[in-house]
């Protein structure tokens, strides 16, 4: 009988050997793959958000060619609230694509960055006012939302650089 126990006392310790060894296994490679996923995630939305930026900024300086176009009375007021009318629904649609930009740790960028696309529509919708009604008030507004976008933007590229994983924001 102490022989069956001398037999099956190694195979015992085998036997817990084998399963400590694997349940470490297992758990180093889910950490490896939960920070395998993390770091896609992490990817993922830096580039997404690189993206999102120059399409911005892309848009942006449209605007402004044409705004400038108006300054210079090279487009009347008639004109000018046309084009304005054809960028509201490019600024909405990257006001959305920001909103569906989430990812924790950048969740204050991204409602700054938010933030700062819903006050660039807004100037413009005030702007379009002001064409519209000549009333200073809305030029007013006007630039103030402008004002308000670009400070939200300079805020939401502060809290980014300082990760170091965005070379794309100023």
């Amino acid at each position: 009988m102490r022989k069956d126990r001398v037999i099956t006392l190694p195979l015992f310790i085998l036997i817990i050997f084998a399963s400590v060894t694997f349940l470490n296994s297992s758990q180093l490679s889910l950490a490896q793959t939960s920070t395998s996923t993390s770091s896609q995630r992490t990817t993922s939305f830096v580039n997404s958000f690189a993206k999102l930026v120059k399409d911005a900024h892309d848009l942006t300086q449209s605007y402004q060619n044409e705004f400038g176009k108006w300054k210079t009375h090279q487009h009347d007021n008639k004109t000018m609230i046309s084009i304005i009318n054809d960028y509201l629904p490019k600024y909405e649609n990257l006001a959305n694509e920001s909103k569906m930009l989430q990812l924790k740790q950048y969740q204050n960028a991204s409602a700054l960055y938010t933030k700062s696309l819903g006050s660039e529509l807004q100037s413009y919708v005030h702007f379009r006012n002001y064409l519209l009604t000549n009333n200073s008030t809305e030029n007013k507004l006007s630039s103030k939302f402008l004002s308000d976008a670009f400070k939200y933007e300079i805020d939401s590229f502060k809290v980014l650089n300082s990760s170091g994983l965005f070379t794309v924001v100023p």
